[in-house]
Order: C-alpha cells, then sequence, then structure tokens
C-alpha cells in the first residue's frame, strides 16, 4: 500500500483535472489507483479486524472530495501543497540515501520508470491541457526522480567475483 499521503495526492489531482474539466484520457488512471488503495486498505483492515476503522476514510475521502472544490482557490492550494509533499518524500529518500551510502533493495529500474512516466506526463500536458500548475508538478517530479535514480546508481552495490 502507497500511503495516506499518496492516496490523498491521486484524490487531489483527480479532482483538480475533473474541477477544470480536463479530457478523460489525462487523468483515466487516478481513479483506478484510487480504487486499487481503497481495495488493499480494506484488506488489510479485514484481515487485521479492525473494518470499523473504515468509516474515517471514507468520511475523509467523501468529504474532502465535495470540499475540494468549495471554491477554486482550495483545489488550488491542494495541488501546490500534494506537489510539496511529494517533493518532500522525495527529499527524505534522498537524505537517506545519503547517510547510508547504501541504495540497498531500492529499485532504480522502478525509478526510472517513474522518470519515464513523469516526462511523458510533461510531454501530453504540453499537448492537451498546457495547465502550468500540472507541468510544474511533473516537471519538479522529473528532476526529483532523476536525481534519486541517479544517486541510487551512485550508491549500489557491486558484488566483486575473485
Amino acid at each position: 500500500m502507497l500511503g495516506p499521503q499518496t492516496s490523498l495526492s491521486f484524490l487531489v489531482f483527480l479532482r483538480y483535472q475533473s474541477y477544470y474539466s480536463y479530457p478523460l484520457e489525462t487523468y483515466l488512471e487516478y481513479p483506478i489507483l484510487i480504487a486499487q488503495d481503497v481495495i488493499l486498505l480494506l484488506f488489510v483492515l479485514h484481515y487485521s479486524g479492525n473494518m470499523k476503522q473504515a468509516l474515517p476514510y471514507v468520511v475523509i475521502f467523501v468529504g474532502g472530495w465535495y470540499f475540494l472544490t468549495l471554491q477554486k482557490w482550495v483545489i488550488d492550494l491542494a495541488m501546490n501543497l500534494c506537489t510539496l509533499i511529494s517533493a518532500a518524500s522525495k527529499f527524505a529518500q534522498l537524505r537517506y540515501l545519503w547517510q547510508t551510502r547504501d541504495s540497498g533493495q531500492v529499485s532504480a529500474l522502478t525509478w526510472s520508470m517513474s522518470t519515464y512516466t513523469c516526462a511523458t506526463r510533461i510531454v501530453t500536458t504540453l499537448m492537451t491541457t498546457n495547465d502550468p500548475m500540472v507541468l510544474v508538478r511533473f516537471i519538479i517530479m522529473l528532476v526529483l526522480n532523476i536525481w534519486v535514480t541517479a544517486t541510487i546508481l551512485r550508491y549500489r552495490k557491486t558484488e566483486k567475483t575473485d
């Protein structure tokens, strides 16, 4: 499970795209990602015997869905905060890599795919909506993903065979 901050980011991005009536193709993956997170959360709550804890998540999701579009500035602020939180998360990962000087089990391939995804989203955003806020988000994430990937490769331990 990706975590509540990631699901919240998906929700904000989905609501932002739908609020501004962008083409469905530009944000179709977000409902799928949210559904995936919801299903995983329900499995975790079910198998840990805590299904009653699902109600606060439902309330936050539904309340958040409507709250985000009460005013234009709310959805814009939420989008900027999600970018800030995502960037802070990547900086925390970078800091950990710098401190340990070991990329351990972190996958350079996964981070490379994330980098590629950001690059393609920049192109598709330029071709469809040309939204500056979305472009800035993806450019920031692209730069940080490249940085994390390079750091992973830099601290990768290679096995020496004698």
